[in-house]
């Protein structure tokens, strides 16, 4: 059998990733090697900005 490429799934959070390399289904290493993969988007972030109302009492 060949080497098995892990798929990782974009909305997966912290928490998900962390209980899958507990359990062995993703290796710490292939998790770091994605994340130094990924591409640098921060340029296309934007601000956003909220206001927030206030209750009189």
């Amino acid at each position: 059998m060949g080497k098995k490429k892990a798929v990782y799934d974009v909305t997966l959070d912290k928490r998900i990733i962390e209980k899958k390399i507990l359990s062995g289904k993703i290796a710490e290493k292939d998790l770091e090697k994605y994340l130094a993969g990924l591409p640098d988007v921060a340029d296309n972030a934007e601000e956003v900005i909220t206001e927030m109302e206030t209750e009189e009492s």
